[in-house]
């Protein structure tokens, strides 16, 4: 992600918060420095190898800022990166393939004339209106003059043309016209009409309408104004002001300046002036070249070809020597349109030195007068260095140069250090060699604590000038292994970073020792409002107790760092591995004050001209801040110099629009509403924002609802990927922020629809769901179908062993019974009438004992119980006979309902053992059952007036009836409650829900099958 921008780290809205009110405001950009020559400039070149269509014949900038191209074959558009043919809707005019002249209006129309004739209006919209069929008999037009109103003046081969009301009308000889061609037309700042024919320029009158000549020349040129709204006739190889006596038209209140779109709207073929005065002329009298500050001259004529400040040289390509028209866009950028292609001159923040091939190896200081010296130390070259002019070679090689406490410049030569201050010179010897004798040293270094000159040669090791003589390292109280050193503000004082990675604080002997081994090897040391350590690991600032690291959020940038300026306004400039690292005041401040704080910074890289890596072999400082706050940059690949107060910041906010979207292999327009096809879960978006100046710095961020509701940084890139995106509808949104910060205006939005699948509508899904509960109905069946068996088969056992009960109390116990009876009834009548009549009881009972045990294996055998309280009865009258001081009562309460066979046989069941219970253990007076046929529920009571039931009765030994009354209970799937009566004694409930008691309530599906019992 490119970083060359304000605010590199910092949120999309908190960047337009950080600008400056005026350049948010500002509405226009810098052109290019007067004082630049072509080679310092920052030229770009496209040909047809980088996509760039060949000859371009004309220009013209949309305000949204396109850069739209007229060629032999088509209309092309220009975003600063990628170059795109414009297709018009085929109207079978193959004539419109060649584009002889545009302009762009300010409403974002693009006026667009054909070599054949014909005027069509290209608007923002897509839309294109034909406004002069291609077959009209004005013949070719040469250029328009296009009103804010929409009407224009049209200059072609036959004459001046005004278009009005969709009417095309000839001005000629009555409105003062000749009837030949009209080489051009110009509206200026007050709306005032000039147009060029051979014979001349004309000004029309705006009371009147009429045309006078107010400059007879005869020409083959063109007409351009200069920034101060003067207009001029630039001719094949001379520009000439246009004479008249008040270009201001009478009753104007104030001089204008020309518009500010006059440059971007159209390119000139012949000449332009930028917006601070500079004429690009492609006439010198061949090729391109600049006449500094031409705009502002007000004498007569000048001629490019002799006049020019600059040229273009050979080491200077363009994309084609043969240039053919010029434009400077929104931004201040000039452009040139060749017969190969396209060229772009932008003004770097940083500008190159021009010297000689350089080793990197570099010395630098200035003078009390203001000049710059700059020593090459490995070349032998000394220079005088100046923000404007030349550099000037000293006569004299000065080894190396530093900046003593007072000032003044110190320079070294082979034998001595000359000083300068305020125009005096004075000599300090250097040292002799360690063996004593006098020789030329080989100076490395130079540097001045305020009490002790230091200096480093080979013959003579470290040595500091004190007291007027020199002293050996020996003499100081010094660290071992001192790397990279750097003065204190109190004289005496220095920081001495070690090849050990700690940094020794040297308070005039006094030695303190600080650990940095966070930024590695140290590369600088520079004390000014803060104590700063860089390293090949990144930078760090004294807090009184150690040394604290940098956050940044790149550390990269932040490493290898050699040298630091700070400027008037408190802005810090560091030179590093990566280029200028550029510090805010309050940015530094915030992260100073705030060790979790990320560095906030701009990064001016090899887009901003910076060349080669911060000089660190040296070990000297590779920033110099001249008197005149001119910042100087020493490099690995030679000098460069930056005026702070001078950088042009771009204030044009970027217009990010949406391009297309890609999926399977297809293009889609980004229309509104656009539909993309079943299938299309993978697909992308592209998108931009016109910027032509740094595009490669341009930021984008981009958001699709229901994807990532957060925005997504996407840096320089300008297409957006995703993959399996569902089917539904979609809003896309970018934004996009130029290189200094500045944000658009607006989001580009875009609302499309992926179209599902068959298998992804929602008939389908209704499919899938009734499928769905389709198989979850047929396994329900199967569950209950082998339910429905797994009970059937349990029941078939039981009823099997109900049926071997059965046999086995029927062949034995009942047939025993039975003949012990008949044996009685033999003995009986052998015996006296008194004891046989005491006998006959005891058989009857007997006998109905067998009844009994024959009911029973009945019932088992059936497994039913027909009639729960005729047993019930029968039960209780049976055991009111065994014990007559008893009383029995029974009642049926509710409509009678058809049992289920289980709930009636268990019901019957607990029914007999609590009246067996009530009758022989409770001692009651009187035993009542209840059975009651509830809408919910089924419920048996038996109640008695006893001695009721302790409450641990249910444990003891013997007491295991009351256990298998629970059991039986459960069995018929309800509840046995045991209460007891308020009067005495205890009742007994029995309590079944109706769903599981009677035959007539659905039981969880399974009375829908019938079982055959046996």
């Amino acid at each position: 992600m490119p970083v060359s921008k304000i605010g590199r780290h910092r949120s999309f809205r908190a960047v337009l918060a950080a600008l400056p009110l005026a350049l948010v405001i500002s509405g226009a950009a810098h052109a290019i420095n007067p004082d630049l020559r072509l080679p310092d400039y920052n030229h770009a070149s496209w040909t047809t190898r980088d996509g760039a269509p060949a000859e371009v014949s004309v220009m013209a900038q949309t305000p949204d800022g396109w850069l739209w191209l007229g060629t032999s074959t088509g209309l092309f558009r220009f975003d600063g990166v990628r170059f795109e043919r414009y297709e018009f809707p085929i109207r079978g005019e193959v004539a419109k393939r060649r584009i002889a002249n545009m302009r762009a209006h300010g409403n974002g129309d693009l006026w667009i004339s054909y070599s054949v004739g014909g005027v069509s209006v290209l608007h923002k919209d897509g839309r294109i209106d034909d406004i002069v069929p291609l077959d009209s008999p004005i013949g070719p037009i040469m250029t328009f003059a296009i009103v804010d109103d929409g009407s224009a003046w049209i200059a072609t081969a036959n004459g001046l043309y005004h278009y009005a009301h969709q009417q095309l009308r000839k001005i000629g000889p009555e409105q003062g016209l000749p009837q030949d061609t009209a080489r051009g037309v110009l509206i200026d700042q007050y709306g005032q009409l000039w147009s060029l024919f051979a014979d001349g320029v004309y000004l029309r009158d705006q009371a009147s309408g009429k045309f006078r000549l107010v400059l007879a020349q005869h020409n083959q040129g063109s007409l351009i104004q200069s920034p101060d709204g003067r207009i001029w006739l630039a001719d094949a190889d001379q520009v000439y002001p246009v004479a008249v006596d008040k270009t201001q038209p009478a009753g104007a209140s104030a001089t204008l300046p020309r518009p500010a779109r006059f440059n971007s709207a159209e390119s000139r073929y012949l000449a332009q002036f930028d917006r601070d005065g500079n004429l690009w002329t492609r006439s010198c009298p061949e090729g391109l070249c600049i006449v500094a500050r031409a705009g502002e001259r007000q004498g007569g004529a000048y001629f490019p070809s002799r006049e020019a400040s600059d040229k273009r040289n050979p080491q200077l390509t363009l994309s084609s020597p043969s240039a053919n028209a010029v434009l400077e866009d929104q931004e201040g950028n000039v452009w040139i349109a060749t017969q190969g292609g396209l060229d772009r001159f932008r003004e770097n923040r940083l500008v190159p030195v021009r010297l000689p091939p350089v080793s990197g190896h570099f010395s630098m200081a200035g003078d009390t007068e203001g000049g710059v010296w700059l020593s090459d130390m490995v070349n032998k070259m000394t220079w005088r260095l100046s923000a404007g002019g030349e550099p000037q070679r000293s006569s004299t090689f000065y080894q190396a140069m530093t900046n003593d406490r007072d000032g003044a410049l110190l320079m070294v030569r082979a034998r001595d250090i000359e000083r300068r201050f305020h125009g005096q010179v004075s000599y300090i010897p250097l040292p002799p060699a360690r063996d004593g004798k006098v020789m030329d040293l080989d100076v490395a270094g130079l540097q001045d604590d305020g009490k002790v000159l230091w200096t480093t040669s080979q013959q003579t090791g470290l040595m500091g000038y004190i007291d007027g003589r020199w002293q050996p390292r020996s003499a100081f109280s010094l660290p071992p292994r001192i790397f990279i050193a750097g003065a204190g503000r109190k004289p005496g004082v220095r920081w001495q970073a070690t090849g050990d990675a700690t940094v020794v604080l040297n308070d005039n002997g006094k030695l303190t020792t600080y650990d940095a081994k966070d930024i590695g090897l140290a590369t600088m040391v520079a004390v000014n409002d803060d104590v700063l350590i860089g390293g090949d690991l990144g930078l760090a600032i004294f807090n009184g107790h150690g040394f604290r690291k940098i956050k940044a959020a790149r550390p990269e940038d932040l490493a290898n760092i050699s040298g630091m300026a700070v400027s008037a306004d408190g802005d810090r400039w560091f030179n590093g591995g990566h280029g200028v690292v550029h510090v805010r005041r309050d940015d530094w401040r915030a992260a100073v004050a705030n060790p979790d704080v990320a560095l906030q910074y701009e990064l001016l890289g090899a887009l901003d001209g910076y060349i080669g890596q911060a000089m660190l072999e040296t070990r000297l400082p590779s920033v110099y801040m001249g008197r005149d706050g001119q910042i100087w940059f020493l490099t690995s690949a030679g000098v460069l110099r930056l005026s702070p107060g001078q950088i042009r910041r771009n204030a044009i906010a970027p217009v990010p629009q949406v391009m297309q979207l890609d999926a399977g292999g297809t293009s889609y327009a980004a229309v509104p509403g656009q539909r993309l096809p079943p299938g299309a879960q993978n697909f992308s978006i592209q998108f931009t924002a016109p910027g032509l100046g740094k595009p490669e710095a341009m930021r984008f961020q981009y958001q699709l609802s229901g994807i990532n509701e957060e925005w997504q940084e996407a840096g320089a890139r300008r297409t957006a990927y995703y993959t399996n995106v569902a089917p539904g509808s979609y809003t896309f949104r970018v934004r996009a922020i130029n290189e200094d910060g500045v944000p658009g205006v607006n989001d580009a939005v875009l609302e499309f629809t992926i179209e599902p699948r068959f298998v992804q509508t929602i008939w389908f899904k209704a499919l899938c769901a009734i499928a769905a509960a389709a198989l979850l109905y047929l396994l329900y069946q199967y569950r209950m179908r082998v339910a429905t068996r797994r009970v059937a088969d349990q029941l078939t056992v039981r009823m099997a062993e109900r049926e071997r009960i059965a046999r086995t109390l029927h062949d034995t116990f009942l047939q025993s019974v039975q003949a012990l009876i008949l044996r009685l009834d033999i003995v009986s009548h052998s015996l006296p009438e008194e004891a046989r009549q005491k006998l006959m009881p005891i058989l009857d009972q007997a006998n109905d004992t067998i009844v009994e045990g024959r009911d029973q294996v009945y019932e088992l055998r059936t497994g039913r119980v027909d009639d729960v309280e005729t047993a019930i009865e029968e039960a209780g009258q049976f055991l009111q006979q065994e014990h007559p001081a008893t009383a029995f009562g029974s009642a049926m309460a509710g409509p009678r309902r058809k049992l289920r066979d289980t709930v009636a046989e268990e019901a019957c069941e607990i029914a007999r053992e609590a009246l067996r219970n009530a009758f022989q253990h409770a001692n009651a007076r009187h035993v009542e059952a209840r059975v009651i046929y509830e809408k919910d529920a089924f419920k048996l009571q038996i109640s008695d007036d006893g001695v009721g039931i302790a409450a641990d009765a249910a444990g003891k030994q013997k007491h295991y009836g009351l256990v298998g009354m629970r059991e039986r209970a459960a069995r018929a799937g309800g509840a046995l409650e045991l209460v007891a009566n308020p009067a005495g004694g205890l009742r007994v409930t029995l309590t079944v829900p109706a769903r599981a008691a009677y035959l007539d309530t659905p039981r969880l599906g399974l009375d829908r099958f019938r079982f055959t019992q046996r």
